[in-house]
């Protein structure tokens, strides 16, 4: 009776344990690199996506106190940056700032027309406010490559591309170079190159969540 009942606690602890580690509650579905953003505009980990049951648009692939970036699961194709050139007011030209949002709020109100902002601003999603990233968005997504490929494998995303992307951030060098030309950026190893405005280049949008 007594080793019976041994056996019986010890089968009852054991179910326990596993019913803790099974809790979903103790997946970190924070705002953390890597992490899933779903089509109701929640967060969860990998760990407990379910492609049955979730619908992913974007994955983390920037966070800190203030910043909170996601990259959409979608790649939408090839696009120009403006139809002419010239330079575009109040855009942040450079391949480090996190802009993204606000370039393409300013190329938007300004007078050039660039379809692959269109493009974005029409991108298919429950969550609005996505934007065409800019340098330092790319940059930052290089960063951290790895993980977030292997989020977007999980997802049923598309992979990135050895290839350049196309970002909002004008070429800030000189005069010339911002009227004429604006920065790409390979997701995959970072490089940043100058790209004229009338070149088509793959796109991606971007959503910041905070």
């Amino acid at each position: 009776m007594k080793m019976n009942r041994i056996l019986y606690l010890l089968v009852l602890a054991l179910t326990a344990l596993t019913s803790c580690e099974e809790r979903p509650d103790e997946l970190d579905n924070s705002l953390k690199v890597g992490n899933i953003l779903l089509d109701d505009n929640t967060v969860i980990s990998p760990l407990g996506y379910d492609k049955d049951r979730h619908s992913a648009i974007g994955v983390i692939f920037y966070a800190n106190v203030d910043t909170v970036l996601v990259v959409g699961t979608k790649e939408i194709g090839k696009y120009i940056y403006s139809d002419s050139v010239g330079t575009i007011p109040n855009v942040i030209n450079d391949y480090t700032s996190l802009c993204g949002t606000e370039n393409t709020a300013a190329i938007m109100s300004s007078e050039f027309n660039s379809p692959a902002v269109e493009i974005v601003k029409q991108y298919q999603s429950n969550v609005a406010g996505w934007a065409v990233p800019s340098a330092g968005e790319w940059k930052a997504l290089a960063n951290n490559i790895a993980i977030v490929r292997k989020s977007m494998a999980l997802a049923g995303g598309d992979d990135f591309l050895q290839e350049q992307y196309l970002s909002s951030s004008q070429d800030g060098t000189t005069a010339e170079t911002t009227e004429n030309f604006y920065y790409s950026v390979c997701p995959m190893n970072g490089f940043v190159t100058s790209v004229h405005k009338n070149k088509m280049t793959r796109l991606r949008a971007i959503l910041r969540i905070r």
